[in-house]
């Protein structure tokens, strides 16, 4: 059987047949393609019209398992016994069938701009003819559009450098909180003298920079920790 790249060099080169011609049964054979998908597919059914129907067969030689394909078959309860043609008769369709939808899943991946196959180059494969709509209970055809919804959605979904879930306050500047009005009036109940009550300590550190209350916000850090981490017993660099 001539593969998919000598269909589409032999429908490139004018050879495909004219699609009019698949009436009635194979109305679907190109359903759902437009222009060079159309004919490849087209290309591809005469080709295996006419092998089936010229050539000759070795029944020996198989695409797919013949007892896989017979145990697929007993897997109907209504089936009792298999002729020793149907597997192979079965085989044959399961690998046209099998090149077929490769052959529709690649038309939808490489016009998505990828080299890859996915499930929903597949999903969408099905979705355009009619003669698959017996796979709906295995490929709904929902997921056919999921992956160019969640593809769309990606980037306007996508948050900013602005939409951060957290927001943190500037360095050095602390969050406003609400608090009451600070009770001062139990402090001369201790036995503090009055003017030892707002009396600012002694450094405990020699190097510890006393804050400036009147001291802005603007104020550069250079000056507010100048000295904090300043050696002053370190002999000069010799030169």
């Amino acid at each position: 059987m001539i593969s998919e790249t000598g269909d589409t060099m032999l429908s490139a080169q004018g050879y495909a047949p004219v699609a009019e011609l698949y009436t009635g049964t194979w109305a679907n054979v190109n359903q759902g393609l437009q222009g060079t998908a159309r004919d490849i597919l087209t290309t591809y059914w005469q080709h295996v019209i006419n092998h089936l129907e010229s050539d000759n067969h070795d029944y020996k030689i198989h695409q797919l398992p013949l007892a896989r394909i017979k145990k697929v078959m007993k897997a109907d309860p209504e089936v009792k016994m298999i002729s020793a043609e149907a597997p192979i008769l079965f085989a044959k369709g399961c690998d046209i069938f099998i090149t077929e939808l490769t052959m529709r899943a690649w038309i939808h991946a490489e016009d998505n701009k990828r080299r890859t196959l996915q499930r929903s180059d597949i999903a969408a494969a099905l979705s355009k003819s009619d003669m698959f709509d017996f796979l709906i209970d295995i490929v709904p055809r929902e997921e056919a559009t999921s992956h160019a919804k969640r593809s769309s959605q990606a980037g306007a979904t996508a948050p900013g450098p602005s939409t951060a879930p957290m927001q943190t306050a500037p360095h050095g500047v602390q969050p406003h909180q609400h608090m009451g009005p600070a009770d001062y009036s139990a402090l001369g109940q201790h036995g503090m003298p009055q003017d030892q009550e707002y009396r600012p300590q002694p450094a405990m550190y020699p190097g510890t920079v006393q804050s400036d209350p009147t001291a802005a916000y603007g104020q550069p850090q250079s000056q507010m920790f100048e000295g904090m981490y300043a050696y002053p017993h370190l002999p000069p660099q010799q030169v």
